[in-house]
């Protein structure tokens, strides 16, 4: 038996959108494995990936990811530092529309950051601020309340923006010089993260979910 042209070892996974399964030389040719749709609560300090060459953890090492009998990919990336909702599924369909920026599928995060926006600063994020990889499209702001740092001030604001550009949230703020302290995602489209999934735990999208998320992806 062989994947993708080398021998098959116990334990191998699958894609089945990608891999070629064949055993002596004749392809494998079977039954695509059910559409599975869920939403982690991804922990601080995690990657959103399946291999990492500094061996820090990724989602794929979560007891209850590591579990899972189907194999999934994540719907975008949340940096290491990036807490809260990610989705994951085997429908690439569906995640390539949900990513593509043509689709403004909303994100919103819940963001913590050293001192507080001056007006003309809250403003200038509002109408799309220009990092060195070109405009940020629409977004929008809301001050939340302050947070004691110890030492200094910070402010809780709510974000929400319309594409998946690495770190783009953290960069809005860095760009007025405000570090990011905290940075939480939310709610993805109409999906929110519930208060009771705790970090590291998934949970499976219900059809009313699906049917929305492939509804803001054009797909209904």
């Amino acid at each position: 038996m062989a994947v993708n042209g080398k021998a098959a070892v116990l334990g191998t996974k699958l894609d089945p959108d990608t891999d070629k399964v064949t055993i002596d030389g004749r392809p494998v040719v079977g039954k695509s494995p059910p559409r599975v749709y869920w939403m982690l609560h991804k922990p601080d300090e995690v990657l959103t990936s399946r291999y990492d060459e500094f061996q820090r953890k990724t989602i794929y090492d979560l007891p209850m990811v590591k579990k899972a009998t189907f194999l999934v990919s994540p719907v975008g990336r949340l940096d290491y530092r990036t807490e809260g909702l990610l989705l994951l599924t085997n429908d690439g369909e569906l995640a390539n529309r949900l990513t593509n920026p043509k689709y403004h599928v909303p994100r919103t995060y819940h963001v913590l950051i050293t001192g507080k926006l001056t007006p003309d600063e809250e403003k200038a994020i509002k109408s799309g601020v220009t990092l060195e990889d070109g405009k940020v499209g629409q977004t929008e702001l809301r001050y939340a309340h302050g947070r004691n740092l110890g030492a200094s001030r910070g402010s809780w604001y709510v974000v929400t923006v319309y594409e998946g550009r690495n770190r783009l949230v953290r960069r809005i703020f860095e760009h007025f010089d405000h570090k990011v302290v905290r940075l939480l995602r939310v709610a993805f489209g109409d999906l929110h993260l519930p208060e009771e999934l705790k970090p590291g735990e998934y949970r499976q999208l219900t059809s009313e979910q699906i049917h929305e998320l492939k509804k803001a992806a054009r797909l209904t």
